[in-house]
């Protein structure tokens, strides 16, 4: 059985400055960005990982989206915290007997996971190992890992040029 990963997303957003850049232009795309490196890196690091948003930002109902096999969005009722819902999920597996990880760099939710006996990953540790990740998969040629992709526009995946793909991006944003 993989060890299972869960991601706070929000607060990876606002610590990461690439993603932070980006959710002032466009929470949205943030938050795209983010499921697609998440997703690319769980499957190479061969875990289950396991997003979650909590509704502050969204005004939908809860709703979980499964990104190929192993990574799952979890978008959390308004009334309840992506750090509930991973405190409740990290209490659910507990018995699994697997590793279970959790990326955030909220001191009172990494206290509150140690005590539960998963392990914590700080944001700043989580992208850094992201950029290890996306490194060793360029040295042995899988390019086409998603570690970093604009969005799921096969064509812009692979423009090179920074302002080609800037025009395609502004292009596509504008329907």
């Amino acid at each position: 059985m993989k060890d299972l990963f869960f991601v706070d997303g929000y607060n990876i957003i606002f610590t990461w400055d690439s993603l932070k850049t980006l959710a002032r232009q466009s929470l949205e795309h943030a938050r795209q960005r983010l499921i697609d490196m998440m997703a690319a890196y769980g499957k190479i690091k061969g875990v289950e990982l396991v997003l979650v948003f909590d509704a502050m930002h969204n005004d939908e109902a809860a709703k979980e989206e499964q990104i190929g096999r192993e990574c799952t969005v979890i978008y959390t009722d308004k009334e309840e915290t992506a750090d509930s819902c991973i405190e409740r999920l990290v209490y659910a597996h507990k018995g699994d007997g697997r590793t279970i990880y959790v990326a955030t760099s909220d001191g009172t939710e990494q206290n509150q996971i140690l005590g539960s006996g998963a392990c914590r990953v700080p944001a700043r540790e989580l992208a850094e190992d992201v950029a290890r990740m996306k490194r060793e998969a360029q040295r042995y040629g899988h390019d086409n890992s998603r570690l970093e992709t604009r969005n799921r526009n096969e064509v812009a995946n692979h423009v090179r040029n920074r302002d080609v793909w800037e025009k395609l991006e502004k292009l596509r944003r504008s329907k």
